[in-house]
């Protein structure tokens, strides 16, 4: 099968080749997955570029992707699993955790202490085929979600942890950086009815990008502000006088110093900080940190992976409601040779979504998503 390896540490195309790779075979309690569609995560870009944030995770050779959708190909013995079978629409989350620490047992696998992240720890989703726990795989109406929104559904995921937890009906939010996740979290508070919601990027090309999702939903609950450096002082007047004292929620999805202290001070009195930024450094810097943080009494709520699995059966409801996140997907390409191009393109901003169909036929299966 065709596949997209990390070969050895080299960053960039030096690094990373697609090749012929065996096929897998599924072992006890594992399904072999044909994928149809596969797409680009942030976290793929920094293996591409071997970024320190990924070295402790994955050992090359490595196949490499996470986010995809595909169909049952074969059973492995002991699946477990009556309710599939060959030819069966699914996709799979991806984090394989243990089932025996405590965080498991408590119901929280998706922060289990032993977890193994396939397409880092173990082979992923650029590929022809790959192999998934049994217990991972997901049921997909086709008739719900297209190709091009199934090869997402992990990043997607991610965008609806961080709303999971709250109202969002006539609630007042913040969203930090536009970048992919932070486009579908925009796209959730506006489809669940939040009444104002501001997308706030130091970036000219997201500010470009967030404007044209909202022309084109005709969104006059939504506000797009270019923040960073000058203009700091004058979104935080706006949105705080705008809101009478700020946000009820912050979604920060930058991981940027800059942008956790300006969502601590925009935040209301008793508001709350949903926080899916990774920072680029260890250590950063609250710059009020009693003010901003203690005395308005604020809740900062950490958000790692999805929850297994209500996470995906909330997201999975929203896209039979209707929400709409496919045009998320500007650059679609018929074969996984075309990774290069299409990681240059993610790379440079070009893309928010980027999807490989890796057997060449995306086009001619997909399914017409709901409008919002």
């Amino acid at each position: 099968m065709r596949a997209v390896v990390k070969v050895d540490t080299r960053p960039g195309p030096e690094g990373t080749v697609v090749r012929e790779m065996p096929l897998p075979v599924p072992g006890a309690g594992e399904v072999r997955l044909r994928v149809r569609a596969a797409a680009i995560c942030g976290s793929d870009r920094h293996i591409w570029h071997w970024d320190p944030s990924v070295r402790h995770l994955v050992r090359p050779p490595r196949i490499y992707g996470h986010e995809f959708c595909g169909e049952v190909d074969e059973l492995g013995p002991d699946a477990g699993r009556a309710d599939l079978g060959p030819g069966d629409y699914v996709s799979a989350e991806m984090h394989v955790v243990c089932g025996t620490c405590r965080q498991c047992r408590a119901g929280q696998g998706h922060i289990c202490k032993n977890t193994r992240i396939l397409g880092f720890h173990d082979d992923g989703s650029f590929a022809e085929f790959l192999v998934v726990p049994a217990a991972n795989v997901i049921r997909l109406d086709p008739g719900v979600v297209p190709l091009k929104v199934g090869a997402f559904l992990d990043a997607l995921g991610n965008a609806v942890h961080t709303v999971q937890d709250h109202d969002l009906v006539g609630a007042r939010v913040a969203v930090m950086g536009y970048g992919p996740i932070g486009a579908m979290a925009a796209a959730i508070a506006h489809h669940q009815g939040a009444e104002r919601i501001y997308v706030l990027d130091v970036s000219p090309q997201a500010i470009e990008q967030a404007e044209a999702w909202r022309v084109r939903k005709g969104a006059g609950s939504v506000t797009v502000l270019e923040t960073g450096g000058d203009h700091t002082s004058d979104v935080d007047e706006l949105i705080l006088d705008e809101t009478e004292g700020g946000v009820d929620l912050v979604l920060e999805m930058s991981g940027a110093e800059s942008a956790i202290n300006q969502g601590l001070r925009i935040a209301r009195m008793g508001g709350t900080l949903s926080m899916l930024g990774i920072p680029g450094r260890e250590a950063i810097t609250i710059e009020d940190f009693a003010r901003d943080f203690i005395f308005k009494g604020l809740t900062l709520q950490a958000i790692i992976g999805r929850r297994m699995f209500s996470t995906w059966e909330l997201m999975l409801e929203l896209l039979a409601d209707g929400l709409d996140v496919a045009p998320l997907v500007s650059h679609e390409y018929e074969s996984l040779d075309a990774f290069e191009e299409g990681m240059r393109a993610f790379d440079a901003h070009e893309a928010l979504k980027v999807v490989f169909y890796p057997h060449g036929n995306g086009a001619s299966v997909d399914t017409p998503s709901g409008g919002e």
